[in-house]
């Protein structure tokens, strides 16, 4: 909690990495989705692998750097903007990262990995016995940051749009000692 307290964040301004998981899936033939949502997302409980997010960098031929910021759209944020109506559903669980891919991600060197849940992971997670294990790989053991409830739907429409997936990622961090988590303000200039 000391090392990783706001208190020591710097500003970040790196590349930003977009991977539309929504397309990925729909191309792969295997997006399960959630009646709840009014736009394409992928339903809770499932897990995103290191050959999703290989197949969705792929999409816009692009490889991960490091000291990069990577961006995943999961469409599940569709419920978070239907609150109150939706918000048992939201809550309920989520798609997101396994253990596999937050591993992966590590050996890339990335420096935060967000998305437009409300905790990054697959809930249920791969393992009952294993409480937000990839916030463990992530955080704790690695360093990474990591961001929840990111507008993504905008970004995936860009992308979609210009057929780009990078862009400069810039976001301010709240100076406050004692945190962990706070709101911060990103932006993703093409």
């Amino acid at each position: 909690m000391t090392k990783l307290g706001l208190e020591h964040l710097k500003s970040f301004a790196t590349r930003g990495v977009l991977v539309d998981m929504v397309k990925v899936y729909q191309q792969a033939g295997k997006l399960k989705t959630n009646a709840a949502c009014k736009k394409p997302c992928i339903d809770k409980g499932t897990v995103i692998t290191k050959a999703d997010l290989e197949a969705g960098l792929k999409m816009y031929n692009v490889t991960l750097r490091e000291g990069d910021i990577l961006i995943i759209h999961t469409g599940w944020g569709n419920l978070f903007e239907q609150y109150p109506a939706q918000n048992a559903v939201y809550n309920s669980g989520e798609p997101g990262l396994g253990k596999e891919a937050a591993n992966w991600l590590v050996s890339q060197k990335i420096v935060a990995v967000g998305n437009d849940t409300w905790g990054v992971e697959v809930i249920p997670g791969e393992n009952p016995k294993e409480a937000f294990i990839v916030h463990n790989i992530l955080l704790t053991d690695a360093g990474i940051h990591i961001m929840e409830n990111v507008r993504t739907d905008l970004m995936a429409d860009e992308a979609d749009r210009t057929k780009r997936a990078t862009f400069f990622f810039s976001m301010t961090v709240p100076k406050a000692v004692g945190l962990t988590g706070n709101f911060v303000a990103i932006e993703g200039i093409r």
